[in-house]
């Protein structure tokens, strides 16, 4: 355990002394946030106002209740992205070679890339959730309850592992930092679209969504808007009927659909817990084979 322990730290101090890398892992977050303060936001809400026929002091919450979570989504995959460029600095310094010719466990690697990228990640999601929690007061909604917050954490944790076991697959295939960097671009804007985080996923070809609403991380972004936006929903689409509630709710990718068929949210936990055992094996095969050829 203290060879992991001292692994990771060094991973941390690495990460954290290179303030570009922290910024540009941040940056969809900030071009998404952005995009919704300057207009989407807006639009949204005149939307919503158009299709509930009033103007209700929870409209604005209740957008971005739907925002905030995606942004969370988002952050989890380019925050563990950008934090396993370590892993590529390794492999392009020889270092990696060194770590896997010498007596560690290959689990032992693995869980050392994997806990420095889970602490800052979950670190720097805290510091989102609080503040998002604020913003929907701040914005006319309500305060989230002790359970919403339970459910909300537990999703964001699951998401993390997730996410980081995924980066540290991609990062595993990839031995040049310029390469790293056109990848990390690449997949932290596909995910955005992925969690509907730029456009509404009602948007996109249903062949499209069959595809994306079984990914972990656009299940996530989805259990997290439930978790947030029950108590709004109910405020403001009081006087809607069922199928307009309905529509909206897929439409947002609130609810998710695959193949017709809406997924239920014991399903979706299952389908987030499965993704990190099928990750780890996936790391540990692909470690092993690094091992073999280095």
């Amino acid at each position: 355990m203290k060879i992991i322990y001292a692994l990771s730290l060094r991973n941390l101090r690495l990460f954290v002394r290179d303030k570009a890398l922290v910024f540009f892992s941040l940056l969809s977050v900030i071009i998404i946030l952005g995009l919704y303060v300057l207009f989407l936001g807006e639009i949204q809400i005149n939307n919503i106002k158009q299709s509930v026929g009033m103007d209700l002091p929870e409209i604005d919450a209740l957008v971005y209740a739907w925002m905030l979570p995606g942004l969370i989504a988002v952050s989890s995959v380019t925050l563990s992205l950008g934090n396993m460029g370590r892993l590529v600095d390794d492999a392009k310094d020889e270092n990696l070679n060194d770590f896997l010719v010498s007596p560690l466990k290959r689990y032992q690697l693995i869980l050392s890339y994997f806990f420095s990228s889970v602490v800052i990640t979950s670190v720097i999601s805290l510091f989102m959730f609080i503040l998002s929690i604020v913003i929907v007061k701040v914005k006319g909604g309500p305060w989230l309850t002790a359970d919403q917050i339970i459910q909300s954490l537990g999703i964001i944790i699951l998401l993390i592992m997730s996410s980081t076991l995924l980066s540290l697959y991609i990062a595993s295939w990839t031995n040049s930092p310029n390469t790293y960097g056109v990848v990390n671009t690449m997949v932290g804007t596909f995910i955005g679209f992925v969690t509907g985080a730029y456009m509404p996923m009602g948007i996109m070809p249903v062949f499209v969504q069959n595809m994306f609403n079984i990914l972990p991380v656009s299940v996530g972004a989805s259990l997290l808007r439930q978790t947030y936006l029950k108590p709004i929903l109910d405020k403001v689409f009081a006087q809607a009927p069922i199928e307009m509630v309905n529509e909206y709710r897929y439409f947002q990718g609130i609810d998710l659909k695959v193949f017709g068929h809406i997924l239920e949210p014991n399903f979706m936990l299952i389908v987030m817990i499965v993704s990190i055992g099928l990750l780890f094996v996936l790391n540990f095969i692909r470690f092993n084979r690094l091992s073999k050829h280095s």
